[in-house]
């Protein structure tokens, strides 16, 4: 599955609850338009039965009424087709109403149907009743006593009619908010439900993404170890084995630099060992002694020799820490490795008069020894040189239960803002550092870097322009230490 068809099933999982509430909500809402609809229809056709009911009704009186004053037989055979007709309106507006009553929602509704029903009934056996009795040709009284009753039977069916019509409009217009309360929660429910979906689309597509990228950020602080897995989509696991293979030969050029830098710097140091012990020869008087411009020459032989030497010692350091050098914990006297450091840098350049401040808690801390000594010669080594004649070297360090922290400041040129992040790059010279005459070979700060990172610490760079640089880091101690 690419890409874009993870991204287009991610779209669709997201719109899963919506799409389910939606067609919820227009189902439930075609439904009740249906059912009102037929409610309104309903109660439309009742009052049509009711109101050809009631007219049939006051024609029926009417011709009782009549064929009582003129006895007149027409009047009674109107009378008697009315009272057939009332008998088929009874029937049909009985069918109209619902077939039983429990189907009703609320007592009331339930009560009025009870009593229209029983109105039809009596209305249809009172109106038999003055058939009879016009027939019988009672008095006028009692017929007339049948005929109020009849009347007003009927005024009681348009009463609970209209209380009935009202019941059920209240009765649809309660189900219908029903609905829209159900509604309102669906759509509740069905928002945490598509921004869950959106999540677990989401990491689906970016969680490969990240991978990559990690493994970019990998290559670029030269991490070429842990081999690249993506598992996702099928173009990003294309692009995975593609920085699998590209770290692969990545690694293998690398080891080869290795290779190399260990054979040309052990090479090396037979043949600028041989120079050194010349030029020692040399200075002994061996050869015979010497004036004063050979006694330069020879100077600026031993010089070079010197600067050759430490920069093969620093290719050898730098290749070490790169590589993920073993460390051994040991005890470290601070005050004694920066004394001795301070000496071989004043005598490297006598004629260069530094103050130093060496200060701390203890004299001594648990640390690597060698890494330590990379560090405190780099970082001390710059402060000397970048410092002018006169100036102040700081060495701070302290320790507490589960941190060491050591600081190294000088009152040089400082550091450009735009240059902080790239001076710990491998032969890297900065500005400073071309300004000076003195040869540099741009990996001091870089096996600095490597070594907190080995001792898993943390570097920070304090500096402006013309008021010098403060290196502050922070590493822990040691397992045992800190248990």
């Amino acid at each position: 599955m690419t890409l874009l068809q993870q991204w287009a099933l991610a779209a669709v999982l997201a719109i899963i609850p919506l799409l389910a509430a939606v067609s919820y909500a227009v189902l439930s809402l075609e439904q009740q338009t249906r059912e009102q609809q037929a409610l309104v229809q309903e109660l439309d056709s009742l009052s049509t039965h009711t109101s050809a009911l009631l007219e049939n009704l006051r024609e029926l009186v009417r011709a009782a009424r009549q064929y009582q004053l003129l006895k007149d037989e027409a009047f009674l055979e109107q009378y008697r087709q009315k009272n057939v007709v009332l008998g088929r309106l009874a029937a049909q507006l009985q069918d109209l109403l619902p077939a039983a009553p429990s189907v009703v929602e609320n007592e009331r509704t339930q009560g009025s149907l009870s009593r229209i029903i029983s109105h039809l009934v009596n209305i249809q056996a009172t109106a038999a009743e003055v058939g009879d009795l016009l027939v019988s040709e009672v008095s006028g009284e009692a017929l007339a006593a049948r005929s109020q009753i009849l009347v007003a039977t009927a005024d009681e069916l348009v009463k609970d009619g209209n209380l009935y019509r009202q019941l059920a409009l209240q009765r649809g217009e309660e189900n219908f908010n029903h609905i829209v309360d159900q509604l309102y929660v669906l759509a509740v429910l069905a928002l945490p439900g598509t921004i869950l979906m959106m999540v677990i689309g989401s990491l689906m597509v970016s969680r490969p993404i990240w991978r990559l990228s990690q493994a970019i950020k990998a290559f670029g602080r030269h991490q070429w170890d842990q081999p690249v897995r993506i598992n996702g989509p099928a173009d990003l696991v294309a692009l995975g084995e593609n920085l699998e293979w590209m770290r692969q030969q990545v690694l293998a050029s690398d080891r080869q630099k290795t290779a190399f830098i260990q054979h040309v710097t052990h090479e090396l140091k037979t043949p600028l060992a041989a120079i050194i012990e010349a030029a020692s020869l040399l200075e002994d008087g061996v050869a015979g002694s010497l004036d004063e411009d050979q006694q330069a020459v020879l100077d600026i032989l031993r010089g070079n020799a010197r600067h050759l030497g430490e920069l093969i010692q620093q290719l050898l350091n730098y290749n070490a820490v790169s590589h993920g050098m073993v460390t051994h914990t040991a005890t470290v006297n601070v005050r004694q490795l920066c004394d001795v450091i301070r000496r071989d840098l004043e005598t490297a350049a006598p004629g260069k008069q530094v103050q130093w401040q060496l200060e701390g808690e203890s004299d001594t801390m648990r640390c690597d020894a060698r890494l330590l000594e990379m560090i405190l010669r780099n970082l001390m080594g710059n402060a000397f040189r970048f410092s002018p004649a006169g100036g102040i070297v700081e060495v701070l360090w302290s320790c507490d239960d589960r941190y060491w922290r050591l600081e190294v400041a000088d009152c040089g040129p400082g550091i450009d803002a735009d240059e902080l992040e790239a001076i710990f790059t491998p032969f890297y010279c900065g500005r400073a550092s071309r300004q000076d005459s003195t040869p540099r070979n741009g990996i001091g700060l870089a096996i600095v870097d490597e070594a907190v990172r080995l001792l898993h610490g943390r570097i920070e760079v304090r500096s402006h322009p013309g008021e010098g640089a403060r290196f502050w880091l922070e590493c822990p101690l040691p397992q045992q230490e800190t248990a």
